[in-house]
């Protein structure tokens, strides 16, 4: 039990039975009135002649802010179509409410709680993980599917953006967690332009390069084994592991191949890198 100050109950109309909200952000506790805790954050944005093609960089950066209710104005109808696409495939939990000719609604309906923040992040992992067995088995199989790997990436960016969106509303030390979440994101989306640019180039696979395919997924798995078990000697194998790929087998088939083989070398490499640096 705590005592609460008489002027503060007084100014938010508690007395005894009422309810308060308590909630703990590092090793601070906040107590605030249902009605303080519960009032959403609202964000009134212009979209003119010199904004409207930035649409996604506004929406993805409120939201990532913490507001529950975007509120774009002006020049609608250029972007309603970004704007519903946007919010179905990458805001987590939101949905536009109202439009007319003049204005869209986006708001928080069913956003998950602040708690998940983990559940979302072990997705993201596991998205990684899938995309990298989805990238070998079409290269075997010399069968794509652009669309599937397009969403893949795109339920990657909606989980990181979510993770980004808590940490700004409920942590004051977010630095170190909101670069890890930048690693996975680029990880995920070299995966992508790899995938994109097999694809379009219609390169065909060959052993050494499923080969570190495959070591690349086990390179990952290191790095979620040490996230989960916050074990620094995870952290260690991947340093130590850098000198046989990123530095060794990496360099090594970049120097004996030729044309567009060379190019899928250098993305994998990028990702090996990557995935050492977000140690």
């Amino acid at each position: 039990m705590v005592s609460l100050p008489s002027k503060w109950l007084r100014a938010n109309n508690l007395g005894k039975g009422d309810e308060i909200e308590v909630t703990e952000k590092d090793k601070e506790l906040t107590i605030s009135s249902k009605a303080t805790a519960k009032k959403k954050k609202e964000k009134i944005i212009e979209i003119n002649n010199e904004n409207k093609h930035d649409i996604y960089p506004i929406l993805t950066h409120a939201y990532r802010k913490g507001f529950d209710k975007i509120i774009l104005k002006g020049l609608i109808n250029a972007i309603a179509k970004q704007v519903k696409s946007i919010t179905n495939n990458l805001l987590l939990g939101f949905e536009v409410t109202e439009k007319t000719d003049k204005e869209i609604v986006i708001e928080n309906i069913s956003e998950p709680t602040e708690n998940k923040y983990e559940v979302i992040l072990k997705k993201v992992f596991m998205i990684i993980k899938d995309t990298n067995e989805f990238l070998l088995e079409d290269l075997k199989a010399s069968k794509f599917n652009m669309l599937e790997m397009q969403e893949n990436r795109d339920l990657g960016d909606k989980f990181i953006l979510f993770c980004r969106r808590i940490l700004n509303k409920s942590r004051s030390d977010i630095a170190l967690d909101w670069e890890f979440l930048t690693f996975l994101m680029h990880i995920e989306h070299v995966y992508y332009y790899l995938y994109r640019y097999i694809v379009k180039n219609k390169v065909k696979s060959e052993k050494p390069m499923l080969d570190l395919i495959k070591e690349l997924g086990k390179y990952f798995n290191l790095l979620e084994k040490a996230y989960n078990d916050k074990d620094l000697n995870d952290i260690h194998k991947i340093n130590n592991l850098k000198d046989k790929f990123q530095f060794g087998k990496c360099l090594e088939l970049l120097s004996k191949s030729k044309g567009k083989e060379t190019v899928v070398y250098s993305y994998i490499g990028e990702i090996f890198r990557l995935i050492q640096i977000g140690t």
